[in-house]
């Protein structure tokens, strides 16, 4: 009899479990990958109706849902946004990525130390200011990094999240009286991120974001085009980035044969070396500006790249998991909200 008890009791839990797998999905979210970033008590959770309540409530606290009046998760509310997608990919599909995006973004700015203040308008005014305030010759991953923390601008790497189908690549989002910086691009050298977050510091800079609660602009794909193929907004901060980068929006083109990847990231080296401009983004530029037999040369691009040295040999996650951690405080999070935090690999 108490086998049978055990059974049943163990029964229900998975069925729990697979009734909230269902429940999540319905909204974009995926259970699996969520599961992994949960508190250790998740399992537990399932044996009791009153735990699964309990689960849901630290979800609505902390990934941007919330509790229907029939118990039923749903996606938060938020502010109608402006969606910057391509062709291929629909709003729906970035929905469950920017709820929980702008979760997060919510708990970091709420213990992030320093007030918030506008960023400078002027990309060119603002490159020099960076410059003149250290030692380095060129616009790197840190000190685009530093400048947004220094303005109370926090920005949160999230290349994990636990959502179905396609994130975006950037975004900006306004939350707790300021904005916020989320990249999303999973990438290993700090110089792949350093156009996204450019881009994205243009549309603040720009004043594209309404600085009301919840608004948000959601990039799909960051990167440079140009002419009818982007809207205003977008020209605007594709050139605020491209100014910001490199002195007066400097582009490359390969345009001689194609290099092996050895020779074109010391050719990357010297000419950044000489213009100011940071090697890897040299080589990014220049693969997204020439055109080999018809195709961009995206994988000498990536092969280029691995070649280039980074800054105290970090990755883009540490480089951006360094900056928050030194920039908020802790203690004003619940401790629930920072195992959340640290096991989405923010903190």
């Amino acid at each position: 009899m108490e086998v049978t008890a055990l059974s049943l009791t163990a029964q229900n839990a998975k069925q729990r479990e697979r009734d909230l797998r269902l429940e999540l999905s319905g909204i974009g979210v995926e259970w699996k990958s969520l599961k992994r970033v949960l508190p250790d008590w998740v399992d537990s959770a399932f044996q009791s109706r009153s735990g699964v309540v309990e689960l849901k409530t630290f979800l609505s606290r902390n990934a941007g849902l919330q509790l229907s009046s029939e118990g039923l998760l749903t996606t938060k509310q938020l502010p109608a946004a402006c969606f910057k997608t391509n062709s291929a990919t629909s709003v729906e599909q970035v929905t469950a990525a920017r709820n929980i995006a702008t979760a997060c973004a919510r708990l970091i700015a709420m213990a992030t130390k320093t007030p918030y203040k506008h960023l400078p308008d002027v990309a060119d005014t603002f490159r020099e200011k960076l410059l003149r305030n250290s030692n380095k010759r060129w616009i790197d991953l840190p000190m685009l990094l530093n400048a947004c923390w220094e303005h109370g601008v926090p920005v949160l790497y999230l290349p994990s999240l636990p959502v179905q189908g396609r994130k975006m690549e950037g975004m900006v989002t306004f939350v707790r009286e300021r904005p916020a910086i989320i990249l999303t691009k999973k990438v290993p050298h700090p110089d792949w991120l350093l156009f996204v977050l450019a881009h994205e510091i243009g549309h603040l800079a720009k004043g594209h974001l309404p600085e009301d609660e919840g608004q948000a602009i959601v990039d799909d794909t960051v990167e440079i085009k140009s002419g009818e193929e982007r809207d205003q907004q977008e020209e605007e901060a594709n050139m605020f980035a491209t100014h910001l980068l490199a002195p007066g929006g400097k582009e490359v083109t390969i345009r001689k044969r194609l290099p092996v990847a050895a020779k074109f990231a010391d050719e990357a080296k010297k000419y950044g070396q000489e213009n100011g401009i940071a090697p890897g983004y040299v080589i990014l530029n220049a693969v997204h500006n020439s055109l080999i037999n018809g195709k961009k040369p995206f994988a000498l691009g990536q092969a280029a790249l691995k070649l280039i040295p980074t800054d105290n040999d970090k990755c883009a996650a540490d480089l951006c998991k360094d900056a928050l951690r030194e920039n908020i405080d802790q203690y004003v999070l619940r401790d629930d909200s920072v195992d959340f935090l640290e096991k989405l690999d923010l903190l």
